[in-house]
């Protein structure tokens, strides 16, 4: 996230007022800061929609691998149609296949944990970001409307007290020029 833009103490003064050119300059950067962290906000909220995404692909695949491994594992060998050394061979490969299932289970039960709890960290991390962002946005718009109310409400005791000094000098005899 960008460093706030400082907001100057006061503009410069002119015959009339403030510079509006100046002042319409620093309203044009507060603009821009704000477009930059709306596209930040943005860009975290669909990085969160990304990896929401890629944890729905990893449970739907933990499924179907869950899914294949318990149509094979009831798929045995008849024990029957063999004899007694091929049985008792048959017997400790099922132990031994029961056990790499079971790894394979706790695995995998593992890896959907991992990836479930880093999608809601990263989740909670964008949505957290993307509020900073949004009330940054607010507090500068808020600091540039009251900066604008200021400006507006000198500009009108500069244009009163100018139409007081014309109204004054409209009363007056108008200057000689020195020869």
């Amino acid at each position: 996230m960008t460093a706030p833009l400082p907001l100057p103490e006061s503009f410069a003064l002119t015959f009339r007022g403030y510079d509006r050119e100046q002042v319409d300059e620093r309203i044009d950067e507060l603009l821009a800061e704000i477009r930059l962290l709306t596209t930040d906000r943005d860009a975290a909220v669909a990085e969160a929609g990304h990896l929401a995404r890629q944890l729905e692909r990893a449970r739907a695949d933990h499924a179907e691998l869950s899914a294949r491994t318990d149509r094979l594992c009831r798929t045995p060998a008849d024990p029957a149609a063999v004899g007694d050394r091929v049985r008792h061979l048959l017997d400790l490969a099922h132990a031994e296949a029961d056990g790499i299932v079971a790894t394979a289970r706790e695995r995998a039960a593992a890896i959907v944990r991992e990836a479930e709890e880093a999608a809601e960290q990263r989740t909670a991390d964008a949505r957290a970001r993307a509020y900073r962002i949004v009330d940054d946005a607010r507090r500068r718009a808020d600091r540039l409307a009251a900066i604008e109310r200021r400006t507006a409400d000198r500009l009108r005791q500069l244009d009163a007290f100018l139409a007081d000094a014309e109204s004054l000098l409209d009363g007056q005899t108008p200057l000689r020029a020195v020869a």
